[in-house]
């Protein structure tokens, strides 16, 4: 009988967690008490584009959940990055007190198609098939080109900026892994070996063309940070009722982000900064790296609606 109780309490504990399609009403809702004039462009943007508002969503709600009081930033019909959160350190007294500037980072939540996950990447938007497999692309491309659109958008905030990329394509977690962290970090990388040697050359290559954060100098002799503007990406897999969440740092941003912010987060990171002779070696900042699973709740409505700061000129908006 006690096997039994506890296996029907651990059900319907697992059932509790909403879907991604009512962790969006619960956002909804959300705006429409708090924000109520950014409710219809929401609505606008959930008709026309459900990925993007998924995302909005889900990272609002992510955010919650990692306490550091996200709170919408984006003015309708101006643009700006979507959130201001601000990092409460733990303390069960923070959120009684008025956010630090030195707390203080933006968030800009963005989208992948699935549509174009399915295309770039050749895995269909349906659950594995029993005995199926084969070949696959990344989607390291995708990513690249997100984070060069949102270049600018992030520029100008005297503080950190993280930007969060999600999809809820059913095949996302075949994508979004610590393997696609790092080629998102370093570019594609690929292995040499001379015709006719017998040695054999274990490094691996790369030409950091689609590198987040890195390029080359003109000269091609140095590393140097690229979109300097982005502190961190995020890679958000939604999936049913949780998500899978992967970081990558930046090693020059203009605003470095303190990981201590967001600590259960598994960050990638450039282990040493500048690049000498070009060799470039990364490192998780946890031992056994392996994405932060995060179950889906409906958003919470906060007590009170903080200031939000006015972005400043800033030239960092390399591309």
């Amino acid at each position: 009988m006690l096997l039994t109780l506890l296996s029907t309490v651990e059900s319907r504990f697992t059932m509790a967690f909403p879907s991604i399609d009512e962790v969006v009403d619960s956002y909804a809702a959300y705006l429409g008490a708090v924000y109520p004039d950014s409710l219809r462009p929401f609505n606008q943007r959930r008709n026309a584009d459900r990925e993007g508002a998924i995302a909005e969503a889900i990272v609002f709600r992510m955010l919650q959940t990692f306490g550091v009081r996200p709170e919408v930033n984006e003015v309708p019909g101006t643009g700006g990055a979507d959130f201001l959160c601000s990092a409460t350190g733990g303390s069960p007294l923070a959120v009684l007190q008025a956010p630090s500037p030195e707390s203080r980072f933006v968030v800009e939540a963005t989208s992948l198609d699935p549509a174009a996950v399915s295309s770039r990447s050749h895995l269909p938007n349906g659950p594995p098939v029993e005995g199926g497999g084969g070949a696959f692309g990344l989607l390291t491309a995708a990513v690249f080109a997100k984070s060069k659109n949102k270049t600018r958008q992030l520029a100008g905030y005297p503080m950190p900026r993280v930007l969060v990329i999600a999809s809820s394509h059913e095949r996302i977690g075949a994508l979004f892994n610590i393997y696609a962290a790092e080629e998102i970090l370093v570019s594609g990388f690929h292995w040499r070996q001379e015709i006719g040697s017998d040695v054999i050359d274990h490094n691996r290559y790369t030409d950091l063309t689609m590198s987040v954060f890195m390029k080359p100098s003109p000269d091609g002799m140095t590393i140097l940070p690229a979109r300097k503007s982005i502190s961190a990406i995020l890679l958000v897999a939604a999936h049913g009722t949780e998500s899978v969440v992967y970081g990558i740092l930046h090693p020059e941003p203009s605003y470095p982000l303190n990981r201590w912010f967001l600590p259960s987060i598994p960050f990638i990171r450039i282990a040493s900064w500048p690049i000498v002779d070009g060799r470039i070696t990364t490192e998780w900042v946890t031992a056994n790296p392996k994405g932060l699973t995060v179950h889906h709740a409906p958003v919470r409505v906060p007590r009170k609606k903080p200031m939000m700061p006015e972005p400043v000129d800033a030239d960092d908006t390399d591309g």
